[in-house]
């Protein structure tokens, strides 16, 4: 028995898998082996109906992964086929352990969603959902405390505070605070992906930011035009 493989989850998995498969190689002006960490992609240019080499790449690599004890998920594997002739059929799938390999009209290779197009609508749609279903998260984080849940941590706040001897911030102190220095320390890190746009946002006669246009109220309510708010009510006007 052999158990071959690499520890899921961890910093050295993909360096020890590319190791492991570093001496499957294979490069010619038609064909290529491209690998990254776990995922491997077979590349190859068919001409005049030539398949013979790239099905005979697609061969070896199923046999030297057997040989090496790593098993093939053929329900993983798919083909994508790009042709742009205008009188076109697609080519018979190719075949490992006995079974087809579907072909599919896209494929997601390291995050990105490939067509047989080539265009970017069917990444661009990921993108969106995706985008889509991190602010739902976000708004629900933002607006999904009720009232009376404050109340109670605020009452809380107050007799832990009673406790100690000392007034402590209050929830939406705590909130606002918080905000501000985020809001700092963006301005303060040039690598920060918002730290441009809150540059453009500096008033040429002040420290104060300008507000950004906001045309709709969940924009208003959203992270930096509600920081800036605070920031500037924090700074005194002149």
């Amino acid at each position: 028995m052999s158990n071959t493989g690499a520890p899921q989850e961890t910093v050295l998995s993909p360096f020890l898998f590319t190791t492991y498969t570093a001496d499957f190689q294979y490069h010619s002006e038609t064909c290529h082996l491209q690998k990254y960490s776990d995922d491997t992609v077979i590349v190859g240019c068919v001409e005049n109906g030539q398949e013979d080499e790239y099905r005979d790449l697609v061969e070896s690599f199923v046999r030297w992964s057997r040989e090496n004890l790593l098993q093939l998920n053929v329900t993983k594997t798919k083909e994508m086929v790009v042709d742009f002739r205008k009188s076109k059929s697609l080519p018979s799938p190719v075949c490992i352990s006995g079974k087809d390999v579907e072909i599919v009209p896209s494929y997601r290779f390291l995050g990105v969603q490939l067509d047989n197009k080539l265009e970017w609508s069917t990444n661009t749609d990921a993108v969106y959902k995706k985008a889509m279903s991190r602010l739902y998260f976000l708004r629900r984080l933002s607006t999904g405390i009720k009232a009376k849940d404050a109340n109670r941590l605020n009452k809380l706040i107050k007799k832990a505070g009673s406790v100690v001897g000392c007034r402590l911030d209050k929830l939406d102190e705590v909130v606002r605070d918080r905000m501000v220095l985020k809001l700092r320390t963006i301005m303060d890190n040039p690598s920060h992906p918002l730290h441009n746009t809150v540059e453009k946002l500096r008033s040429s006669f002040s420290s104060r930011l300008l507000q950004p246009r906001c045309s709709k109220e969940r924009y208003r309510k959203s992270f930096l035009p509600s920081a800036i708010r605070l920031y500037n009510s924090s700074k005194p006007s002149q």
